[in-house]
């Protein structure tokens, strides 16, 4: 399975939408979010313009936390987590969260095939111990750097940054 990695949208509009075409493109079939989108209406867009499963997480910029939790509520396919999260897709163990403390600890842990973060605005992959994949799909907002995705591929627990 193919899952699209998001982060830091910071309403950006135009941008998700290149970014969401990307995933699309590259056979994406689920989304992670790991926070930042800020309003609402980019919310909309993103639940509006994705037709599969969406896990997401709230960054330090989501202010009406309990509006989201409403509208994430009212979609079937999303699933709101909180500041963190944990899950099993296609049979890897997967972390997620926005601040990098929090998954750098997460993967060091040992207990997940991969650890997903965002707020740093800046793409990174790398592997921590033995097999813990680490990543930062970098921003779709390209405030501080071009806009990118991560695409993670369970089959082969690896991922890829995409310029979008």
């Amino acid at each position: 399975m193919l899952v699209a990695l998001l982060s830091d949208i910071h309403d950006h509009d135009t941008h998700l939408l290149l970014a969401l075409h990307a995933a699309k493109e590259k056979g994406c079939t689920h989304l992670l979010f790991m926070g930042d989108m800020a309003e609402l209406s980019t919310f909309r867009t993103l639940r509006e313009e994705w037709a599969h499963p969406i896990d997401l997480v709230f960054g330090n910029n989501e202010y009406e936390c309990t509006s989201f939790a409403r509208m994430a509520a009212q979609c079937p396919q999303t699933t709101l987590h909180g500041t963190q999260a944990s899950l099993e897709l296609d049979g890897r163990k997967l972390f997620f969260c926005h601040l990098p403390r929090t998954a750098i600890q997460a993967a060091g842990s040992g207990q997940y095939d991969a650890v997903f973060y965002g707020h740093t605005h800046t793409p990174a992959v790398s592997i921590v111990g033995d097999q813990t994949l680490l990543v930062n799909p970098g921003e779709v907002y390209g405030r501080q750097n071009a806009p990118t995705i991560g695409v993670y591929d369970t089959t082969s627990n690896t991922a890829r940054i995409i310029p979008i």
